[in-house]
């Protein structure tokens, strides 16, 4: 629903009597622009507001209110009389959801940033990094490092002074790959200092 459509039963518009008429949609998505005040209304002034039933996978950016507003609604009030009945039935997909949660556990992004950079270590050590592009390894022995011409540095950590990323903040490339004391490689940015 876009532009300020609407699907509508209403009575008593020009708050004369009326009951607000019944309407039942059957559709596999409702989806409205919530801002756009498209709705879906079986109001009255002075009777009854009609009956809404709904049945659909999904409703998105409209909702069921009690009296229209400027938004995208779901109404079957009236401004005198007793206000009909809304029945919205969705299936419950919550056992789906939960199925994927325990079969594909969330990566915690927050322990993906780095708060801090790489500061280089007193003694300027060139290092090796290999890639092994799509083949695999090649067959050398056991033992054998190989050599690539991308140099990697030995770093130092330095303590976090800055506050942690947030949203919105700028992000920052790393700019090289840098290995850690223990071994272990780090894609990171120099610091500016």
């Amino acid at each position: 629903m876009r532009r300020g459509s609407g699907i509508s039963t209403t009575a008593g518009t020009a708050q004369s009597g009326g009951d607000g008429g019944n309407i039942n949609i059957n559709s596999r998505f409702i989806v409205a622009i919530p801002q756009e005040n498209s709705d879906i209304t079986a109001n009255a002034f002075t009777g009854t507001g009609g009956n809404i039933e709904i049945n659909s996978q999904g409703i998105f950016g409209i909702e069921s209110r009690p009296k229209p507003t400027e938004k995208s609604d779901i109404t079957a009030s009236s401004e005198l009389g007793f206000a009909g009945v809304i029945t919205i039935k969705i299936p419950d997909n919550s056992s789906i959801q939960n199925s994927f949660t325990e079969l594909f556990p969330f990566i915690d992004t927050n322990a993906l940033i780095a708060n801090s950079c790489i500061s280089w270590g007193t003694k300027r050590q060139e290092n090796s990094f290999t890639i092994t592009g799509s083949g695999g390894l090649p067959s050398s022995r056991p033992g054998v490092l190989l050599v690539s011409t991308y140099a990697t540095s030995e770093v130092r950590g330095v303590e976090t002074t800055s506050r942690p990323w947030k949203k919105g903040d700028p992000i920052i490339e790393p700019q090289g790959l840098y290995r850690l004391n223990n071994g272990q490689l780090l894609l990171s940015r120099e610091c500016s200092n």
